[in-house]
């Protein structure tokens, strides 16, 4: 899957030395009361300001989901620093599986003007989530839509003509 980049995060990855970064933004959507609703992190040691939205400095490792020889795309996994409890007390508390955005972004403010720009974004169902007091882990599945089955009796009963 190719990618577009400016010419700017181009010179930075072909560079020898440079103060451009490729931080991911993380938005998790959930449904818990009493946190901030999305929860947007950044992998950084600063906060950053995208889209509008300020994302929090905090501790994660993303790693991306791959393409497959046959084209299907595999699951993404997130783990998450679990020093501060907010993110485990909001997993505990749902009742609904959140979902996940992550952003592949550039960064660089080495030049005096900010570059930060959008490489890649995903849409993720958080699953499978587990836990210690060091480390909340949890797969990203990409593609959950076919497994929410719908019965067929459920058109039956109230559309006759459907069989």
């Amino acid at each position: 899957m190719s990618r577009t980049l400016s010419a700017t995060a181009r010179a930075a990855l072909f560079a020898q030395e440079t103060g451009g970064v490729f931080p991911i933004l993380i938005e998790i959507t959930h449904g818990v009361a009493g946190y901030d609703n999305p929860l947007r992190l950044v992998n950084n040691t600063v906060n950053l300001t995208f889209g509008g939205y300020v994302y929090l400095a905090f501790p994660f490792k993303f790693d991306p989901p791959d393409q497959k020889d046959d084209g299907t795309i595999a699951n993404a996994k997130l783990s998450i620093c679990a020093v501060d409890q907010q993110i485990a007390a909001i997993l505990r508390s749902t009742s609904t599986a959140p979902t996940v955005r992550a952003i592949a972004t550039f960064w660089n403010d080495e030049s005096g003007s900010v570059v930060f720009e959008e490489v890649a974004s995903w849409e993720f169902t958080l699953r499978n989530v587990s836990g210690s007091v060091d480390v909340i882990s949890a797969d990203l599945i990409y593609e959950d839509r076919l497994d929410n089955a719908v019965p067929g009796g459920e058109f039956n009963s109230h559309f006759p003509g459907v069989i």
